[in-house]
């Protein structure tokens, strides 16, 4: 063992530690360190590397930006942060973690769709009429007589996109998560009545979309607030897919309980943390985790929202819960913006969720080419694309994981401990930071990186040949 930790805050290091997937312990006076990360004074390092927290504490900071949010954040602070601490621990040990891209991927992208609409002639007039509005302000006549004669029951309904976005998501061999409305005409609790949607949940449209591959989700009311409403919401919806599920709470609204509440209620995950306004990291971080008092669930940030990118205004702004203006942005500068979201997730792994609304396929939106275009480029980059159980599913068996490493004659042995390899979900990886040049032959998979060598997790006990010197 070569890292030790002497903190007061347990889930401030478990939870960085569950980010930064590395061998350490807590600090006991009679082992020996290579690095120990402390404040100053607080324990003896006995000749080790001293982390200094009382010059930057990283346990905190990253704690704080989990837990509390940033307001309209471009950079995955708490990535970078993280970072931050690898290269200072780079200095003084060979250091050895299990990075959250999976094998053979570079990185995760979760589709998610709201269904807050599923037809025309389920809205009230006034909301039709703005649509209508809308398409002849674009000139789109026949679009316009389309949804008109929805809603008089006349043809098809342009608004009921189910059967397209299936037919697109096979095309692409993808699949996504969708997040239902459990009830038929409840805004919520003090709420807007623009807020309610009107539809029935259909158990004949759920079950083939979970038949197919897809999944089904809570697309909460008031199980952000309201114990009571938490389990009954997830009922509404587990009783039909006979599965647990996972939530995004309509209009993304949200408090500093609402994380509790779901994870007593027995919600798989949420993935309400977010920017209706934005395109970004309000939890500084793309990677699922595990907010403070949860015993289980955890949070997978929503990263990229349709209407952040291309709407005119949002019901629920990111600052003060009040009406705010949306980044209004044609498709070549969204393109643009979540390319440099994509970047970092190249960069740094983690998972790149997204959210198009089931109706954002029809007009007056006509946001479907766009979606298409984002998950081939993802796809293009070597991304694993599905829905967000399955991406919880793999963060959960990786936080399972304690990596050992251990100094011994013939170089490194690396023995994980927990769960075995799923044979369902991709393989994990494990990284040696150092360069190829420094290891001897190396059995198995593995590929070079710059500074690192990666290699496939497919035996609980790896032995690396070490080079002199290499691992001081």
């Amino acid at each position: 063992m070569t890292i030790g930790v002497y903190y007061d805050n347990a889930y401030a290091v478990e939870e960085t530690f569950q980010l930064f997937k590395i061998p350490w312990e807590w600090y006991d006076p009679s082992h020996t360190y290579d690095v120990v990360i402390a404040r100053k004074g607080e324990v003896d390092t006995a000749g080790a590397y001293l982390v200094d927290l009382s010059e930057k504490d990283y346990f905190a900071e990253i704690a704080r930006t989990l837990n509390e949010g940033l307001p309209h954040c471009h950079e995955p602070v708490v990535e970078v942060l993280i970072d931050e601490l690898r290269q200072v621990l780079k200095e003084h040990t060979l250091l050895v973690e299990i990075p959250p891209v999976p094998w053979g991927y570079s990185y995760i992208v979760a589709l998610t769709h709201d269904v807050d609409i599923t037809s025309v002639r389920e809205r009230r007039w006034v909301s039709v009429g703005y649509a209508v509005y809308q398409c002849l302000r674009k000139g789109m006549v026949r679009d316009a007589l389309q949804i008109l004669g929805a809603k008089c029951g006349v043809g098809k309904d342009p608004w009921h996109c189910f059967e397209e976005w299936m037919r697109l998501e096979e095309n692409l061999g993808v699949r996504s998560t969708w997040f239902f409305l459990p009830f038929k005409g409840k805004a919520g609790e003090g709420a807007p009545a623009i807020r309610a949607g009107y539809y029935d949940l259909d158990p004949d449209l759920i079950q083939r979309l979970t038949d197919g591959g897809w999944e089904v989700g809570v697309h909460g009311l008031d199980n952000w607030r309201d114990d009571g409403a938490a389990r009954e919401e997830l009922r509404r919806v587990t009783d039909l897919t006979g599965v647990e599920g996972g939530t995004r709470v309509h209009w993304l609204l949200f408090d500093a309980d609402s994380w509790k509440i779901l994870d007593e209620a027995g919600y798989a995950y949420d993935s309400t943390f977010g920017y209706n306004d934005d395109v970004g990291f309000r939890a500084g971080t793309m990677q699922p985790y595990r907010p403070r008092g949860c015993g289980r669930l955890l949070e997978v940030p929503l990263i990229i929202q349709d209407g952040g990118l291309f709407g005119g205004k949002t019901w629920n702004s990111s600052d003060d819960g009040g009406r705010g203006a949306c980044l209004r942005l044609s498709e070549e500068a969204g393109m643009r913006r979540c390319e440099e979201v994509l970047a970092y997730a190249k960069q740094y792994g983690g998972v790149v969720t997204l959210l198009w609304h089931q109706v954002s396929m029809a007009a007056p939106k006509n946001w479907g080419g766009f979606y298409q275009a984002l998950v081939e480029r993802a796809v293009a980059d070597g991304a694993w694309v599905a829905p967000v159980k399955e991406a919880v599913r793999w963060f959960t068996a990786r936080s399972y994981f304690v990596l050992h490493t251990e100094r011994v004659p013939e170089g490194l042995r690396i023995r994980l401990s927990g769960t075995g390899p799923d044979p369902s979900l991709p393989l994990m990886r494990i990284r040696v930071h150092t360069d190829a040049v420094n290891l001897g032959k190396i059995t198995g998979d593995y590929i070079e990186g710059a500074g690192y060598v990666d290699l496939q997790y497919s035996s609980p006990e790896i032995l690396v040949k070490v080079h002199e010197g290499t691992a001081d």
